[in-house]
């Protein structure tokens, strides 16, 4: 793990962010999005996780209470093919929100992504607590874990 990354961790991790934030710079003031988010999700759009993960880092950065912030830099570094980060950021997402849309979402989908069934069951079994008269992300993981097959975990 980079210096970068072990950073936004332990900011994360620790709830003190505003070290990290002095380091790499955060958006400052409380808009509904940040020009960094809105950047951060333009390039989520375009399929530039590359791009996306130090846009968010340094969104998160300046708003570490921002759930679903931490939920996309997940997704983020899933896609980016870092697992262990992916987890670790999803799970700080739900302990930060558990009725997470996104963060549950994102969670099964890796879970899908490593087959491991159960563990994805779950995150589609709390969607389906969370969203009383269904949703897209419910919808979404249910048709993931189905095209996984009978062969998964």
């Amino acid at each position: 793990m980079n210096s970068r990354l072990r950073a936004l961790v332990l900011a994360l991790l620790l709830g003190g962010a505003s070290a990290y934030a002095d380091d790499y710079g955060a958006d400052s003031g409380d808009d509904a999005k940040t020009k960094t988010q809105l950047a951060a999700e333009a390039a989520m759009a375009r399929g530039n996780w590359a791009a996306a993960a130090p846009l968010l880092e340094a969104h998160i950065a300046g708003h570490f209470d921002d759930d679903e912030a931490v939920a996309e830099l997940g997704h983020v570094y899933a896609r980016l093919g870092d697992t262990d980060m992916a987890l670790l950021t999803l799970n700080s997402a739900l302990w930060m929100n558990p009725r997470s849309l996104e963060a549950n979402l994102y969670l099964g989908e890796l879970y899908v992504s490593q087959k491991d069934r159960a563990h994805a069951l779950e995150r589609l079994a709390a969607l389906d607590r969370i969203c009383i008269f269904g949703c897209g992300e419910y919808r979404r993981l249910k048709k993931a874990i189905a095209a996984m097959g009978a062969s998964a975990k």
